[in-house]
């Protein structure tokens, strides 16, 4: 008898009057939330007492059918607590609801138990993708952690790729929220998203003012007027709203900005002042107070019948903490103008501007334009208003002179010239003429949509649209990559520089894909500070151009042409094809091979001195300096890509900062 019982005691469980143990879960009263068809885990804590050891058998009681758990138990070997990983797996059978469920450990006669809640979410067919950007449409943010959230509980989460992109899918209709962080980034959220109207998103985070401070995004509070529920509902002519910021939730203070917008699709991105089309802004304050939207803040919008439309509003916290809201409302517009029959929009440009920098919220936009060739032996002034955060983006201008007033512009954008879809609809109006100058056309959109993609050919159309709609001829556009054009001598710091000294700049137009670019040099006594010593052409730009063919600058592959605008009269500087100069004058050279240029020291004689003085240190930068494209079939340049432009911040001639600034020392 004694051996059997010792041959019991060494083969099972340890039960005797005081051995026993406990079941804990990683929370007190967990919830486990899994889709229909999917699987979740939770860790499970077997904590033995008085010498308990053996194997405790698993089981779930109240769960329904097609719900399993793996491992069904769990062997407790020595005296330390035992934590054991389980997985819950829901069938796609398993009707959606919450079931109290309890999970039961067996050894022997010892029963313990430990209750928690899962709760069985709808599998669906939709998808959401997206893509996170620093900024509108700037460098994408990899290794970014979202969080997407159903109904309140987090049901996905993510990491962004090396593009900044990411995809979820099996997401049921409805509607979610979107949460971002990252070390080292400003937290932000997108809050309203409408699964499937909004297949895919884009969501800004931008650097962490401090690192060290909160990357939680602010908690908006959206109403009609502090009380009255605003999303879903239905208004005529103008919508009233309030946004507050809950301060009892954390964020950064003060608030930078709160922007009010009607969303032309929903999460759409926000548009820059337009003429015709427009938005709220409101700085440093946490409450909007009662405000309404109207007049050209709701141009183009609505219809007699009623029209859900998307009131969206961004505010950034201190820290740039982000909060994105989207909110459906219906919207009835009794503007007479949806009943003219109008006709087809003329003079349809679309120019993509690219930029080495995103122009953000904060950022001083100088100048507003930018003096830039507008075709062959033609220039004019450029707007650099880009939209938010944008360094791509395209601008569509047009004019519209015919009588009969259209209620709204629909833009319109295609890849192949064939097929459409709308990126963005601002209000109808007319103009009395139509300017010769791209950039002078009185009604323009800008696309700063994030699947933007240089080397891409993109067609576009503004559509006219009363009691008809009336479609304009399409203009294409191929947007270019980045420009960038590095200083090569006089190197930085060097001594003993010539004082006749030729400066020497890279010029990567055939790399880039351009037909040619434009240059601005400026040359400062560092001694005086803001002294100008020479700025090439007093101020106006030196355009060069390697040869790219008749489908391009009709410049024969080989050759350059470097010319300028000098007093508003066309000038010459090297011609080695003899296009526009059969001497063929070569005062600037051309490495064609090398890819630069060297503009010798006051070629063009607007320098303060016939020669440096000696030993003394001088600084010099580009002070303008961009790329541009041909769009042969329009007789136009369609595409620009601007590295520097001039800053307005600074006492003396510096673009914007970033730029290289160079400095040498003169010999005897």
């Amino acid at each position: 008898m004694g051996l059997v019982l010792l041959l019991a005691a060494c083969s099972g469980p340890r039960n005797d009057l005081s051995s026993d143990f406990t079941l804990s879960l990683d929370s007190t009263t967990p919830t486990l939330v899994a889709q229909q068809g999917g699987s979740k885990t939770l860790q499970l804590t077997i904590t033995p007492k008085n010498g308990f050891t053996g194997e405790v058998g698993l089981s779930l009681e109240g769960a329904p059918e097609g719900i399993s758990l793996s491992p069904t138990s769990v062997r407790v070997t020595g005296t330390v607590p035992v934590t054991q990983t389980l997985t819950i797996a829901v069938g796609s059978s398993v009707e959606a609801r919450n079931y109290p469920i309890t999970l039961k450990g067996t050894a022997g006669s010892i029963i313990k138990s430990v209750n928690f809640t899962l709760e069985v979410l709808p599998t669906g067919s939709h998808n959401l993708s997206g893509i996170i950007l620093s900024e509108g449409a700037g460098a994408p943010v990899q290794g970014a952690t979202l969080r997407l959230y159903f109904q309140g509980t987090l049901i996905h989460t993510a990491t962004s790729n090396a593009e900044g992109r990411f995809a979820l899918d099996r997401l049921p209709e409805g509607v979610y929220r979107l949460e971002v962080q990252k070390p080292g980034m400003a937290g932000s959220v997108l809050e309203g998203i409408r699964v499937p109207d909004m297949p895919s998103v884009t969501v800004i985070q931008r650097p962490a003012f401090d690192q060290s401070a909160t990357t939680t995004p602010p908690t908006l509070i959206i109403t009609q007027n502090g009380t009255a529920s605003l999303e879903g509902q239905t208004f005529t002519d103008t919508i009233p709203f309030r946004v507050q910021v809950d301060t009892s939730k954390d964020y950064v203070k003060p608030m930078r900005f709160i922007y009010v917008a009607l969303g032309r699709t929903p999460g759409s991105a926000f548009l820059s002042q337009t003429t015709t089309s427009s938005r709220r802004l409101f700085a440093n304050t946490e409450d909007t107070g009662n405000q309404t939207l109207t007049g050209s803040q709701v141009a183009g919008l609505g219809d007699t019948d009623g029209e859900r439309v998307y009131l969206e509003v961004v505010a950034y916290d201190f820290n740039n903490n982000r909060s994105h809201y989207i909110l459906p409302v219906t919207f009835l517009n009794t503007a007479s103008t949806q009943n003219n029959t109008v006709s087809a929009p003329t003079q349809v440009a679309a120019t993509a501007i690219t930029l080495t920098q995103a122009v953000g919220f904060y950022d001083i936009k100088t100048p507003f334009t930018l003096t830039v060739p507008l075709g062959k032996g033609r220039v004019g002034d450029m707007p650099l208003a880009a939209p938010e955060g944008s360094n791509l983006y395209v601008e569509v201008r047009w004019c519209y002179t015919a009588t009969a007033v259209p209620f709204a512009f629909d833009i319109e954008r295609s890849t192949d010239g064939q097929n459409w879809v709308r990126v963005g609809t601002v209000g109808g109006n007319r103009s009395a003429s139509c300017p010769t100058s791209t950039f002078d056309r009185p009604f323009f959109f800008r696309d700063a949509s994030p699947d933007l993609t240089p080397g891409q050919t993109y067609f576009y159309r503004v559509v006219a649209r009363g009691a008809n709609r009336a479609e304009s001829a399409s203009s294409s556009t191929t947007p270019l990559p980045s420009f960038s054009a590095p200083l090569q001598a006089p190197a930085d710091e060097i001594k003993n520089v010539s004082k006749k000294p030729d400066f020497v700049i890279g010029h990567p137009q055939l790399s880039l894909g351009a037909d040619g670019a434009a240059y601005n040099i400026v040359l400062w006594d560092t001694l005086t500070g803001d002294n100008v010593a020479w700025q090439t052409l007093g101020g106006g730009l030196i355009f060069v151009e390697l040869g790219t063919g008749n489908e391009g600058n009709g410049i024969p592959q080989g050759e350059s042409l470097v010319y300028g605008f000098p007093g508003n009269n066309l000038v010459v500087y090297t011609d080695t094809a003899g296009l526009l100069d059969p001497s063929r004058p070569n005062r600037v050279p051309v490495n064609v091979t090398q890819g630069n240029v060297t503009l010798p020291y006051n070629f063009d004689g607007y320098a303060s001195l016939a020669e440096l003085q000696a030993l003394r240190t001088y600084a010099w930068q580009l002070y303008v300096s961009y790329a541009y494209k041909y769009n042969l079939s329009e007789n136009r340049i369609a595409a620009y890509s601007v590295q520097t432009w001039p800053s307005s911040t600074s006492f003396i001639r510096l673009s914007r900062p970033g730029t290289q600034v160079f400095e040498f020392t003169t010999g005897e």
